[in-house]
């Protein structure tokens, strides 16, 4: 079942799951952004870094 079905039922186990669930997604898309916007910022300001090897 899904959460928009009208059979769904919130339970413990839900909650837990789908609050983990969104938590590690958050985590990811939001270290996703930061890194977009500081690849934005530093082009835009023309910093160019070197490979190490």
């Amino acid at each position: 079942m899904l959460p928009f079905a009208f059979e769904w039922h919130w339970d413990i186990g839900h909650i837990i799951f789908f609050g983990l669930f969104y938590g590690v997604i958050s985590v990811v898309f939001g270290t996703l952004t930061l890194t977009i916007l500081k690849t934005i910022l530093d082009l835009w300001d023309g910093v160019i870094h070197s490979p190490d090897h």
